[in-house]
């Protein structure tokens, strides 16, 4: 069916045009007729007609300002002009509006009748080619996560995916694209592991399509299935100023995804890889993700997000095939520098390799290599020379020795991690007091000092919290009233101007801190120490 507009100052014009459709055609419906430009205007925008046969020459706002109008509205609408004049500059300005037909009055059926079935094959070619679009892009979308599945596997579970990368480089046009990979999990996190995967995950494939529904809403991003209880996205995004910003910016849609998430499950888990231009590195983004979700996983504390740049242990974990047996409660505890627990882990590894009768004590000397050479690969470094302690596994004759020869090789490497985790954590600690020490009298945001010890913001509230028993805040706090009590000690200053100096705007803010704190009032410590 289509919806006409008549439009002409003359009604027997308009009855004339009328009796010409209702004869001739059964497709077209007379929505509306007006007599005036205005009145086209106003019965356009609420009929919304697919076509208007316009008279040219009306008072007041004519045929072809009217059109002009209605075509900024409705610009799929299609014009029959009617005229009683045959003048070229109306021709041509009808063509400028994008007119189909000019008529000449009197309007002859025959004419009229050529004219509308012109207008009509237009727009059912135009209605056929929407309907054909709507179609592909409903197959699109229903194809495309098939595609993105396709993508994802080919990430994460394949050796060599060179050739599968470039080809989905191709098909999904990011040639000139990069980005980085979160690990989504879910479950419960107990004892630093997640537990409850199979009931997490079926409870969440249920909620797939509206984590889908967020992550798309958030970024550009290439989505795999649910694997078990764990979603894995590659998000796509451009080289930003600095490595700094990349993190904040990844860190920032992590967030957003969870704080949407979390209503429909509390109990997730992300971690993130850092960003590559090149996608022949997805993969290894992607075992930073999964490097950077057991790092999270393992903290006791409520966090929920780590980047893989915030990872404070200097460690470089690989994917290999022992990675999921009984040795990596030993890792585990290697990677906090719990040598204690470390220990405890390996007795019990040792001893059930020692229990099973099938392992002889060749077999037993090759599964206590594996396990140095996965120290040697995680943290690249050890106490001892790597092939003296090997040639000292090898020319053990007893499984007591070779069982000394392990424990003190990992008891001296724990250690060591642990001092270098110690280093790192000062360091950071020195970097962040020193940048509060330096520039106390400036505006100091959480997101400033961040970025100087480049940890994403809100990891880094929480790591200065927990390594030092105080708030950041509090700690800036502190310093600018230290400082603020040495302003006063010299008297020469008024405490307006020691509140500007120290980092307040507001004197009388400053003051009702300066007194809560120091339990004297700013004017009263003046008079008492600085005369």
């Amino acid at each position: 069916m289509y919806r006409a507009l008549i439009v002409d100052d003359e009604p027997i014009a308009i009855q004339s045009i009328e009796f010409i459709i209702k004869n001739n055609f059964t497709t077209i419906e007379i929505a509306e007729k007006a007599r005036s430009g205005r009145d086209a205007i106003e019965k356009s925008y609420y009929s919304r007609p697919d076509i208007i046969l316009m008279d040219i020459n009306m008072p007041g706002i004519n045929g072809l300002e009217a059109m002009r109008q209605i075509r900024k509205v409705n610009p799929e609408v299609r014009f029959i002009v009617t005229s009683a004049f045959d003048y070229f500059d109306y021709a041509v300005e009808a063509v400028a509006i994008g007119v189909d037909e000019y008529i000449l009055k009197p309007v002859r059926e025959e004419k009229l009748t050529e004219a509308l079935n012109k207008v009509i094959k237009v727009i059912e070619s135009k209605r056929e080619s929407l309907r054909r679009e709507t179609e592909l892009k409903e197959k699109i979308e229903l194809v495309i996560p098939i595609l993105e599945n396709g993508f994802i596997n080919s990430l994460c579970m394949m050796e060599d995916n060179t050739v599968e990368l470039n080809y989905f480089r191709k098909l999904f046009d990011y040639e000139k694209v990069g980005g980085y990979v979160l690990v989504i999990e879910f479950g419960e996190k107990d004892d630093g592991k997640i537990t409850n995967r199979i009931g997490a995950g079926v409870k969440n494939q249920k909620l797939y399509n509206n984590y889908r529904d967020i992550l798309k809403s958030s970024c550009n991003c290439v989505i795999g299935p649910m694997m078990l209880n764990r979603i894995i996205v590659y998000v796509l995004d451009d080289v930003r100023n600095s490595e700094y910003d990349q993190k904040v910016a990844a860190d920032r849609i992590a967030r957003g995804f969870y704080q949407r998430a979390k209503i429909h499950y509390s109990d997730i888990y992300i971690g993130i890889g850092s960003f590559y231009d090149n996608l022949n590195k997805a993969k290894k983004s992607y075992h930073e993700a999964l490097q950077a979700l057991r790092q999270v996983t393992k903290i006791d504390d409520d966090s929920t997000i780590m980047h893989i740049q915030d990872i404070i242990e200097d460690t470089i974990e690989i994917c290999t095939e022992y990675e999921e047996v009984s040795d990596k409660d030993i890792y585990q505890n290697a990677a906090q520098g719990d040598v204690n627990n470390t220990l405890i882990s390996f007795e019990k590894y040792y001893v059930t390799l020692c229990k099973d009768e099938s392992i002889d004590f060749d077999t037993l000397k090759n599964k206590c290599i594996l396990l140095i050479i996965g120290f040697t690969n995680r943290w690249n470094k050890g106490i001892k020379d790597y092939n003296i302690v090997l040639s000292e596994i090898i020319q053990a004759y007893n499984i007591n020795v070779l069982k000394t020869i392990c424990k003190k090789y990992i008891e001296e490497t724990v250690c060591q991690i642990a001092s270098s985790k110690q280093k790192k954590t000062n360091s950071i600690i020195e970097i962040a007091d020193k940048y509060m020490q330096d520039n106390f009298g400036e505006d100091i945001a959480l997101d400033d000092i961040a970025r100087a010890v480049n940890l994403s913001p809100y990891y880094f509230s929480h790591f200065y919290k927990d390594e030092t028993g105080i708030n950041f805040i509090d700690k800036l706090t502190n310093i600018r009233i230290e400082k603020a009590k040495e302003y006063l000690g010299n008297g020469e200053v008024s405490i307006k101007e020691i509140s500007r100096l120290v980092g307040y705007t507001d004197p009388n803010y400053f003051s009702k801190l300066f007194k809560k704190i120091v339990g004297v009032t700013a004017t009263e410590y003046k008079e008492y120490n600085g005369g």
